[in-house]
C-alpha cells in the first residue's frame, strides 16, 4: 500500500475511529510526517512531540475531511503548520543585502543527501523554512507566505537567499 494512494477502505475505517486502522495509517505515514517535523525543527525530541500533536489533530478531525483522496496532503499540511507554530519563536528572516543575494557561479557538483541535509540544517531558520516549504514540499510562495505570516516577496527573496547559501555551503563542504 503506497503512502500516496492509501486504500479508501482504510480511510473509512479511520473515520469510524477503529484503533487498528488508526495504527495502520500511523505506521504508513509516520516516516513521512516525522521527516517534515524534523526538517522544520531540526530537533528530534521536538519533532516527535509535534508529530504526536499532529496525529491527535488528524484523528480528531478526519471526519471533516471532504476529499479522502487528499488525505496525505491534508496530513502534511497539519504537520507543517504544527511544526512552524512550534518553531515560530525561532524563525526570523534576515535582511538580505543586494550583494549577498546575487550569484554568478554555475553550480554543477555531485553530492549526497547527507551533505545536502547538513547544508539545509545550517541555513538561517527563516530561509530554511521557506526553502523546505517551497522547494521540498511544493508549496507556492503565496501558500508559504501565508503559513509563515510573511509577504510573498519575502518568501521569494528568502528562497533565493537560501539557494545562494546552499550553493556556497555545499561548495565549502565539498572542498573540506
Amino acid at each position: 500500500m503506497s503512502i500516496h494512494k492509501i486504500d479508501s477502505n482504510l480511510v473509512n475505517r479511520v473515520i469510524r475511529q477503529e484503533r487498528s486502522a488508526q495504527f495502520q495509517l500511523f505506521e504508513l505515514t509516520k516516516g513521512m510526517l516525522f521527516s517534515i517535523c524534523y526538517r522544520v525543527l531540526g530537533n528530534e525530541d521536538e519533532a516527535n512531540d509535534v508529530l504526536q500533536d499532529a496525529y491527535v489533530e488528524i484523528f480528531q478531525n478526519i471526519r471533516k475531511l471532504e476529499h479522502p483522496e487528499a488525505l496525505t496532503a491534508w496530513m502534511k499540511t497539519i504537520t507543517i503548520r504544527k511544526a512552524i507554530l512550534q518553531n515560530k519563536k525561532r524563525i526570523h528572516f534576515e535582511k538580505i543585502e543586494e550583494n549577498e543575494s546575487e550569484t554568478t557561479e554555475d553550480f554543477d557538483a555531485w553530492f549526497d543527501a547527507e551533505l545536502l541535509d547538513q547544508a539545509i540544517e545550517s541555513l538561517p531558520n527563516g530561509a530554511r523554512a521557506v526553502f523546505l516549504l517551497v522547494s521540498v514540499e511544493g508549496y507556492s510562495h503565496q501558500e508559504s507566505a501565508q503559513l509563515l505570516g510573511i509577504s510573498e516577496s519575502t518568501s521569494k527573496s528568502q528562497l533565493h537567499y537560501a539557494k545562494t547559501l546552499l550553493k556556497k555551503r555545499i561548495t565549502k563542504l565539498l572542498q573540506a
